[in-house]
């Protein structure tokens, strides 16, 4: 697929934003590359909404394992030092894997869909233009992953934002992609509709982040409960990047499935015992299968999620009648006996085991963990022994900091 490249970090996308449209002419020099100079709003929306939306479904493959790493859904099984300490939750802004690997594919989504946005906008059937709904969709996935795993957000060589600031471009970006899509008639009425149901659920999932309980109720109670957005995923061996990056990536043996998540014995946490050890040789190689293939999707927002939405929300403002039904449900789900708790503690703890176990390896414990420190399971708590002694005792970071790269490359950020 066509992409839309631009250098990293985001500082370096600023210029960009500013260059003038002229008539589109394709004949570029570079065939994989459009160059915003030469890009038209009506004729080229469609390559330039999905080559930014392949750039969010890229970032979200790389997010998954370093997520997994930080939050104890997987256990580091690589030999890189930098990695391991992401795992331990000790890492700093000179980390490059903070950069390479979590940074810079979101500052990628962000900058490439927003680029989208602002194009887009201009075009004459901006109001009800799938391609505008579908950048302001994604761009908004991207926001999301931003604010729940980072200390800091910022994007287009923007200043230094706090996640709440994240979760409020992400809010307006949804909701944008919402008003859009219901808009869109004809052929692209379907994909309308499901830019429409994932938006509703990236809303609800910033406004829950962000301790906005009731319209993150609002937003999640108008997703179909069988409603999926997944982050397709193709075999394709003459082009693997559209394959499914998480797979690769356990594909070196650095996934380790941890000993909580084995216990479980739950069918949503699938694993075996690869037979072999991990690249560093200390650990077990036991490994996911929750994803199996380069073809495998990788869900992005669905109605399931939806309904944990509600959920909790309802649950931290008194009411935990739907927490009950929803835990009942997943408990069957994964063939446990009924659930006993009375509690409003004790309904959350479990309503937050419960979407563990549904959510595992989607890039979402990490957020739980921020929203819900003291609910969300299997994470080692700081000051604890690291799984490989060596290493020391996990450390105490709820968030990742901005990397060094941003920092010095961004003329808003104070320099170290």
């Amino acid at each position: 697929m066509t992409t839309i490249s631009r250098s990293l970090p985001s500082a370096a996308l600023a210029a960009a934003l500013a260059l003038p449209l002229v008539g589109c002419d394709m004949d570029v020099a570079n065939p994989t590359i459009i160059d915003a100079a030469q890009f038209d709003p009506t004729t080229d929306a469609a390559t330039l909404s999905l080559s930014a939306q392949s750039n969010l479904y890229r970032a979200i493959h790389a997010v998954i394992p370093f997520s997994a790493a930080f939050s104890q859904e997987a256990w580091v099984g690589a030999v890189r030092q930098e990695t391991n300490d992401i795992g331990r939750r000790v890492m700093t802004a000179a980390t490059s894997d903070v950069n390479s690997s979590l940074w810079t594919p979101l500052q990628r989504a962000i900058a490439t869909n927003e680029l989208a946005v602002q194009l887009l906008a201009a075009g004459p059937t901006a109001a009800s233009d799938i391609n505008l709904a579908r950048a302001s969709m994604n761009a908004g996935f991207a926001f999301v992953l931003l604010a729940e795993h980072f200390c800091q957000g910022a994007f287009l060589a923007g200043p230094p934002l706090t996640p709440a600031q994240v979760l409020d471009t992400a809010v307006n970006r949804f909701t944008n992609a919402i008003a859009v899509g219901a808009a869109v008639t004809g052929a692209g009425a379907a994909e309308g509709t499901k830019v429409v149901n994932a938006s509703n659920v990236g809303l609800a999932r910033a406004h829950l982040q962000k301790g906005s309980y009731t319209s993150a109720v609002a937003a999640a109670a108008l997703v179909p409960s069988a409603f999926v957005y997944n982050a397709v995923t193709i075999d394709d061996p003459s082009n693997r990047a559209l394959g499914n990056g998480v797979w690769v990536y356990d594909q070196s043996r650095l996934l380790v499935v941890p000993p909580d998540y084995r216990a479980l014995a739950d069918p949503r946490v699938p694993w075996r015992d690869g037979g072999v050890n991990a690249q560093d040789v200390q650990l077990r190689y036991y490994q996911q299968l929750k994803y199996t293939g380069y073809a495998t999707p990788i869900r992005i927002a669905s109605g399931l999620e939806a309904s944990y939405i509600v959920a909790e929300a309802n649950t931290q403002t008194g009411d935990s009648s739907a927490a009950l039904t929803l835990i009942a449900a997943r408990r069957t789900a994964g063939g446990q006996g009924a659930f006993t708790g009375t509690t409003r503690p004790e309904i959350l703890m479990e309503l937050m085991d419960q979407r563990a176990r549904d959510f595992w390896l989607e890039a979402k414990h990490t957020g739980d963990m921020n929203r819900n420190p003291a609910s969300t399971p299997y994470v080692g708590a700081a000051g604890t022994p690291f799984y490989k002694a060596a290493q020391g005792a996990f450390g105490s970071a709820a968030c990742l900091p901005v990397p060094l790269a941003e920092i010095n490359a961004n003329p808003n950020f104070p320099k170290p």
